[in-house]
């Protein structure tokens, strides 16, 4: 650790420790763009957090002798290098960038040239380097902008290509008076040839759309005429040139090809047609090919797709034909599996092992038959096996049966859109967990399917019209005489058998503006309105309380509905920003007082407000060591959970966040629990915290350690709810991938 305190301790005396690098303008001043410049070049000093460069300090920590001695052992054993002394000197830390003056020189050149491709063609890029200290070396670069060069005209040239531009979506008047920038010139080139191949002209590429530009003829204003030039797929030994020429999709035919190991079923024929985007007679159309290739390849059962491509003409001056051939090479029918992963969840993390039987192609259908048997340990405190708390590790196991089919049974395939790629899923799942105060079995039933409502946007939609759901919940003999000793019904409704018959219905959609991008989704269930109100005439019997039984059991009765927004943009080359909006309201109905455990809302843990333990915030001013009979401390009906964060690489395999969080969890107003004042929703009992938090990417997954204070503590006291007017406290978290 002493030896990681200085950069240049391992240096040979030529070299120099390279320092510091900047780009400035000739006033002194750092370029606006300087986030962009930067990703050009070639050598950046080491990577600093908080001042401090902590990657290269950890480089520096591992002996250079130690990590040769273990390489040359694996080298000799015919193993790569690696190793937990590798993965900390390069993955982790990060060498000592020392100065190279041929790389200080092409940085240079890369400036001045990235500059020209923005428009600053008049650039003047000058290198300063500063080796005044002692085997340390600072290097300056000064960029000389000028005025930047502008499109003053823009026009096509189509002469002798046989393309006609009336329906690209491109306009060369929309580059007039906008910077003479390459870069969006290159851009705008290849989505022009990609138009083309998409209506009916497969023979156009990049290569056919040239940018011809005049700097001369306008060089004092600094003004640019451009010409778009579509050109011919070849000209003739007498240079008469040979257009692209409109051409349609001929034959289509498909196989399936048979395995090494014997024949295997293909899909149905039916089912082959339906997915298949291409149609005889229909104009090229590349999009056409790559959305056909990607329908079949999810397939279950699909190994591999092939689509080779012929084009053809029928004679002198006949159309162009392009015939497609489609091989689909299946998988094995029958697959035995077996998985070990790491589940994160919003309340739970941990190892889960599973082995399972599926069988890959039922009856040619694109359908598949699959049963799973899955256990392992999950936890909400990582390493924390204390009976004190309400809800410490566990154990998990449960067994589960899915068979899934193409389309939306009874609905032909003929009556859907291939493009909203419908599935149906029939689902039979037991599960036990097991808590050292309870355990809880479940047992599901469920039938619903999903579709793709805008493929551009991956929009998707999931509807479970019918779901059953039995939970029994068996408390441990302490564990319900505690209950008995609280006299909170709120506590005990929390913890009580019930049936269900739900519904559900969640829809998601990604975004992406180019500089931006993020995610929707919305999930809404409800159970037992229907239900309740046929009970009577049903003559469902009553149990206390004037509850409706189904099974012996009170049946759930209540509406949920949650939300989140997403939200990622990368920072210039400093970073990214990310951040979340998450909202979550449910409200019980007549024949339950309070929603189930397992149904409700929490605050606090690795992916909510961090300053606090999962279910140890909420709800709303509650203090944690008060057990109210209106409430469970921790678990609400409402909740608003807000969170921003800046995340930073330092390596590879190293990074570092910092982030704040907002939320809390309320119970309802209306709420048939009538609950505390105290418990209702206010924005004044909005918790707060903020932290950092380091990142560790192993490339299977990553972890993540985060530790926030807490900067407003909406259970303390008045006089104490701020920062700095108490002790501080705070949380520190182990998380599995990142919290949003």
């Amino acid at each position: 650790m002493l030896s990681a305190c200085s950069p240049t301790r391992r240096l040979g005396e030529e070299e120099r420790f390279l320092e510091r690098v900047e780009v400035t303008a000739p006033d002194g001043t750092k370029h606006a763009n300087e986030g962009t410049f930067e990703e050009v070049l070639r050598q950046q000093p080491n990577t600093r957090l908080f001042g401090i460069r902590l990657p290269l300090q950890i480089h520096l920590m591992v002996s250079p002798e130690a990590l040769k001695n273990t390489q040359q052992k694996r080298l000799e054993k015919g193993k790569d290098e690696g190793g937990w002394r590798w993965w900390l000197a390069n993955r982790m830390g990060e060498p000592p960038v020392t100065y190279d003056a041929y790389l200080a020189e092409r940085s240079r050149l890369n400036l001045a040239a990235l500059a020209q491709q923005m428009g600053y063609l008049d650039v003047a890029c000058r290198l300063q380097v500063d080796t005044t200290e002692k085997q340390r070396a600072r290097l300056a670069y000064a960029l000389d902008l000028g005025k930047v060069w502008t499109v003053q005209s823009c026009s096509w040239v189509t002469e002798g290509s046989g393309l006609k531009t009336g329906k690209l979506d491109f306009e060369p008047a929309e580059l007039v008076g906008k910077p003479f920038d390459v870069r969006k010139l290159e851009a705008i080139r290849s989505n022009v040839a990609s138009s083309f191949r998409n209506s009916g002209f497969p023979s156009v590429q990049a290569s056919h759309v040239a940018f011809v530009a005049d700097t001369l003829g306008m060089s004092k204003d600094k003004k640019v005429a451009v010409t778009v030039e579509l050109l011919p797929i070849d000209y003739t030994a007498n240079g008469a040139p040979i257009p692209h020429e409109v051409t349609r999709f001929g034959r289509i035919d498909w196989s399936c090809k048979e395995r090494e190991n014997g024949k295997v079923p293909c899909i149905a024929d039916d089912v082959v047609d339906f997915l298949l985007a291409v149609d005889s007679g229909m104009l090229f159309n590349e999009r056409v090919l790559q959305e056909t290739y990607r329908r079949l390849s999810n397939v279950p059962g699909v190994s591999r797709v092939e689509m080779p491509g012929k084009l053809r003409s029928e004679g002198l001056g006949e159309e162009v034909l392009y015939d497609v051939g489609v091989n689909l090479e299946l998988n094995q029918r029958i697959d035995l599996t077996a998985e070990a992963q790491m589940i994160r969840s919003d309340a739970r993390y941990g190892p889960i092992g599973s082995i399972g039987f599926r069988n890959n192609n039922v009856r040619g259908k694109a359908d598949m038959l699959e049963f799973a048997l899955t256990g392992g340990i999950i936890s909400t405190r990582p390493f924390s096996y204390t009976g004190d708390a309400l809800v410490p590790n566990s154990g998990t196991w449960s067994i589960a049966g899915t068979y899934s089919t193409l389309g939306i049974p009874p609905l032909s395939l003929g009556r859907l859109r291939p493009s909203n790629e419908a599935r149906t899923e029939f689902t039979l799942n037991w599960g036990r967990e097991v808590r050292p105060e309870y355990a809880r079995e479940a047992a599901t039933i469920s039938f619903g399917f999903r579709y793709v409502e805008n493929p551009e946007r991956e929009s998707k939609l999931r509807v479970t019209p019918v779901e059953f759901r039995y939970a029994n919940i068996t408390a441990d003999a302490q564990f319900a005489e505690w209950l008995a000793q609280q006299a909170n019904p709120i506590l005990e409704g929390r913890f009580v058998d019930y049936t269900s018959m739900a519904s559900k219905l969640g829809w998601s959609s990604k975004w992406n503006n180019g500089t931006a991008n993020g995610r929707w989704r919305f999930d809404a269930e409800w159970t037992g309105m229907g239900l309740y109100a046929l009970a009577a005439p049903l003559g469902l019997s009553q149990g206390e309380g004037d509850a409706y039984l189904l099974a012996g059991i009170p049946f759930a009765h209540f509406v949920r509905g949650d939300g989140e927004w997403t939200y990622g943009r990368m920072w210039g080359g400093w970073g990214s920003l990310h951040g979340r909006i998450k909202a979550g309201i449910a409200k019980v109905g007549a024949n339950i007082d309070v929603l189930p455990f397992d149904r409700a809302f929490f605050a606090g843990g690795a992916n909510g407000v961090r300053g606090w333990s999962v279910r140890d915030l909420g709800p709303g001013f509650a203090q944690q060591e008060v057990l109210n009979v209106e409430y469970v401390p921790g678990v609400g009906d409402v909740q608003l959970d807000v969170g921003l964060e800046f995340r930073k690489e330092l390596t590879d395999a190293f990074g570092a966040a910092w982030f704040t969080d907002v939320g809390n969890v309320w119970i309802h107003q209306t709420s048939s629990s009538s609950p505390a004042q105290e418990a209702e929703f206010s924005l004044r009992s909005l918790a707060w915290g903020a932290g950092l938090g380091l990142r560790f990417d192993f490339e299977f997954f990553l972890l993540r350690l985060d530790g926030a204070l807490r900067l407003y503590d909406p259970a303390r006291g008045e006089e104490q709810r701020w920062i700095g007017q108490g002790s501080p406290r705070g949380m520190v978290h182990l998380g599995i991938g990142h919290p949003f």
